[in-house]
């Protein structure tokens, strides 16, 4: 969540900026942010996931136009931040990974909150128009590299064995696949747009863990 305002409040520096950068520069460039939600497919049947699994990019492109059309080719930069929440323990083994429900581990232990959360260092291209009334249409694709990944407990002291409230967060996670690829598409007017992105690779490597992976909706707020 501290991630997620921080993006937020430097989204609203980067909205206040674009009100004194001029018409040449917003052609060149692109900043914009998605907020989605994932809905995650091939899921374990016991993970039960979260109905809302909020997840965040901010990314920055240069557009190439090509001649006086409306048409550009927009390679970039970004982050993106997914959610997964969820009603498991997430357990590493030698050869390896697997979702074990907490009730299941934890019989009579009360839980507020379990998730997955993984945070990637994306290049995205995308080929835009943008007509002169500024309606926008994109399709694309992104190659994005795993930076970090951590999961998150808060609930009962299990350790323990009581009721006293924890926040557990375990970051050495095995068997994540290392890069992450998929297509991506957007349409809106002016500086609201919704979006989406099908991620082709699995969030795990094969046969080491379950073969899920997210379908990306939501909306794009572009600032200039």
């Amino acid at each position: 969540m501290k991630k997620l305002l921080i993006l937020l409040f430097s989204f609203v520096f980067i909205n206040s900026f674009s009100q004194v950068v001029t018409e040449d520069t917003k052609r060149k460039f692109t900043i914009g942010m998605d907020v989605f939600t994932d809905l995650w497919q091939d899921i374990p049947n016991d993970l039960d996931p979260g109905t809302l699994n909020p997840g965040i990019n901010v990314f920055g492109t240069y557009n190439y136009i090509f001649g006086k059309s409306n048409v550009s080719f927009s390679p970039g930069l970004g982050f993106g931040v997914h959610n997964l929440f969820n009603s498991s323990f997430l357990v590493n083994t030698g050869d390896s990974t697997y979702f074990q429900p907490i009730l299941d581990s934890l019989p009579g232990q009360d839980y507020k909150k379990s998730k997955l959360v993984v945070t990637y260092l994306d290049i995205p291209f995308e080929v835009r128009y943008k007509s002169k009334s500024d309606f926008r249409l994109a399709i694309g694709f992104k190659f994005g590299f795993l930076m970090r990944a951590h999961t998150k407990y808060k609930g009962d002291d299990y350790i323990l064995g009581n009721s006293d409230l924890i926040i557990y967060k375990k970051s050495k996670i095995n068997f994540l696949e290392k890069n992450r690829y998929g297509f991506t598409g957007r349409i809106g007017y002016k500086w609201l747009n919704l979006w989406g992105y099908y991620q082709l690779s699995t969030l795990f490597q094969k046969d080491y863990g379950p073969e899920m992976y997210p379908i990306s909706v939501g909306l794009t707020i572009i600032p200039f």
